[in-house]
Formats: structure tokens, sequence, C-alpha cells
């Protein structure tokens, strides 16, 4: 490696500066040139610039060897690899990022839209958002009715399905009447006792009241048609029901020798019914109303979540970023110790050599220009940032 040296010009009175690297004993070597040019200052200046850049240094001063910059250099190509790979997983993640934020802000604008849009259309708002007073009362009554037609489908089944005519016509003599279609506690056990699969009647009539809401949800015309299907085999079973019932007491006075009443006439007969067939309507229209709340609720809910959801994505893959500015300054690093020329004490190198020169500036008559030196070494090192402490030079041609 070729580094700066002085040369005399064909005057003598000022020294050239070449590449070549001088180890020398700097106090010496100062007072030395400082004779060959008489003190020149800005010979003086361009000495003390081979100093910081590592051309001129002391004899026993420390580098690092060609073995050891061999192997930096294979650590700055592995480096260098290694921080491509890092930089492409990154890009491929930040694209990611972008990609989810970006998504983020379009879900956030459309919330952000759909209040803008119920807010000003007040109708809107009142048909579209959701109201947790209006589902907590229609989820109480809901509630209650379907403990209602539980009980009221057991009882009825009961009283279809399996007749006791002695005991409709014992309660009939004893003026208890054909009893009520609520059942008491007993004839649920009795209802258990003949065969406890009643309790999956009522379950019948609650699948019909979901199969009525699935088909209100569908967007085809013949829906309708379907969901009159569905009303109309309801109220016939309903129908059937209430006329065994009726057919069963009547039987019961007929034996009696009781006068009878036709369906047509007997009002027990439409409060059967109705009690089964209009509640089971009311119930479903309450559950497909509860479902309709519901789902407004769950637009505002889910696009929430999904942002949540995109904002914890984020998060992580935040987190798998690689950081690259260890990487980049051990790279950094590793070239400095390619370049570096000298590990020493810079100010105590300047120091040196600067003693030489200004100790041959000493007679009177050389002392304005020893003062130009000295303010020059000052602003020399202002200029340049020296400190005492041992500092790595790097080569500044490297």
């Amino acid at each position: 490696m070729t580094t700066p040296s002085n040369v005399s010009s064909s005057s003598g009175s000022k020294e050239a500066v070449v590449h070549q690297v001088s180890r020398v004993n700097l106090y010496d070597f100062g007072y030395e040139k400082a004779g060959t040019v008489k003190g020149d200052p800005e010979v003086y200046v361009s000495f003390l610039n081979r100093i910081a850049n590592g051309d001129l240094v002391e004899e026993n001063y420390r580098g690092i060897t060609d073995d050891e910059k061999k192997e930096r250099l294979q650590q700055i190509k592995d480096l260098e690899k290694k921080y491509q790979e890092v930089e492409g997983a990154n890009a491929k993640i930040e694209t990611e990022i972008t990609e989810k934020n970006k998504k983020i802000d379009e879900f956030r604008q459309e919330v952000l839209k759909m209040h803008e849009i119920r807010n000003n259309d007040h109708e809107k708002l009142r048909k579209e958002s959701f109201s947790s007073l209006k589902f907590g009362i229609g989820l109480f009554i809901l509630i209650f009715l379907s403990g209602y037609l539980f009980f009221f489908y057991i009882s009825a089944a009961y009283k279809a399905l399996y007749v006791d005519f002695e005991k409709i016509a014992d309660g009939i003599a004893r003026g208890a009447g054909v009893g009520s279609i609520m059942p008491q506690p007993y004839e649920l056990a009795e209802a258990i006792q003949y065969n406890f699969l009643l309790f999956l009647v009522p379950f019948v009539f609650y699948a019909f009241g979901w199969a009525f809401h699935v088909l209100l949800e569908l967007k085809q015309r013949i829906k309708f048609l379907f969901i009159g299907l569905l009303i109309a085999v309801t109220f016939t079973v309903d129908l059937l029901i209430a006329l065994i019932i009726h057919n069963n007491t009547e039987t019961a006075k007929d034996l009696m020798g009781l006068d009878t009443t036709p369906w047509s006439s007997s009002p027990t007969f439409y409060i059967i019914l109705f009690l089964g067939f209009l509640v089971y309507i009311t119930w479903s229209l309450l559950m497909d109303y509860l479902m309709r709340e519901w789902d407004k609720r769950k637009i505002a809910v889910n696009l929430n979540k999904i942002i949540k959801h995109l904002t914890h994505d984020v998060r992580l893959l935040k987190a798998k970023l690689l950081p690259l500015d260890e990487i980049k300054n051990r790279i950094a690093n590793y070239r400095d110790d390619v370049n570096t020329v000298m590990q020493g004490n810079l100010k105590k190198y300047v120091d040196q050599f600067s003693s030489g020169w200004i100790a041959y500036l000493a007679p009177e008559n050389m002392k304005s220009i020893k003062e130009r030196c000295l303010n020059l070494k000052k602003d020399f090192e202002e200029k340049n940032g020296i400190r005492p402490g041992i500092v790595k030079i790097i080569s500044k041609r490297g």
C-alpha cells in the first residue's frame, strides 16, 4: 500500500506529497523536516494530514496484519450476503404489513361510512342499528314463550295420545271438568311414565319455528310458497291435536250419558287450537326478529374483530423484522479494520511531531513562523476533532 511521503521541490523550499508509509521517530522527524523547509507552515500542515491519515506513523505503531485483513474481507463478504438475505426477508414482511394496514384502513373507512350514513338517515339508523333494549325485551319474551310451548305441547300430546276415559269421566262427575290444557306437575310425571319421548314433541315445533326463520332469509320468491306450506302443516298438526282432545272429552261424556258438543261449537277446541298455533306463530316471528337484530350487531362487531385480528397480525409481522443496523455496523467496522493503518494515541503523535517541528523554530527570528504553526496546529486539531486517547486511524484512500 502506498501512502504520502515528502520529497523536496527543485528550489528546496517546498515538499510535495507522494504515497509511502513512513515509520519514524516523530520528534526527530519533525525537527529534521522543519529544518529542510525552514518551518514552512503549509508543509507543516501537510505532515499533520499525513499523521491523521496514518501515512506517517511512530516506529512502534500497531496496525492490522495481512492475515487479519483476509479474515475481515471474508467476514465482510459473509455479512453482506446475510444483509441481502435479511433485507429481502424484511422487504417481503414490509409488503405484507403494508397490505394488511391497507385492509385495516379500508375496514375502518367502512365502519366510519356506515356510522355516517346511519347518522344522516335517522330512519335507517332505527332500522339498521342494533338495539340492546329491543333485543333484551324480545329475548325475555322468547324464553318464556319457549317454556310455555314446551309444557303446552307435552300436555297436548299426552292428552291426545294417552287417553284415560275413566279418569276424564271421573273428573266430569266430580265437577272438575276435563282439566287444564297446561299440565300439572303430576301430569308431567305421568307423561314420563307413559312415554318419556313426549319431551321431544315441543322440539318438533321449535324446528318448525327455526325453519320459518330460515325460509324468511331466502332471497327467492318461492320462499313464500314454502312458508305457506310450513304454516299449513303446523296448523294441521295443531288442528288434529285439538280435534283428538275434543273427541276424547266428548267420548267420555257420551259414556256417562251426558250431552255432547260438536267441535265447531266447542270453545275448548278453539282455545286448544289457538293457544298452540298462534303462540307458535308468535314464537317463530319473534325468533326471526331476534336473529335479524343480532345480525345487525354482528356487522359492526365482525368488522371490529377483523380490524383487531389484522392489527394483531401487523404486530406479529413487525416482531419478525430483523434489525439491519447491527449487520451494517459490523460491516462498517470490519471495513475500517481492513483500512486501518494505525492504532494509537493520535493526539500524542501530533504533539510529538509538532514538538520537534517547533523546536527548530526556537530562535527569535522565527517567532512569527512558530506562532503561525502553533495556531495551525490548534485549528487542525479542532477541525479534525483530535482528542487525547487511543484511536483507530482509517486510511482515507481505502
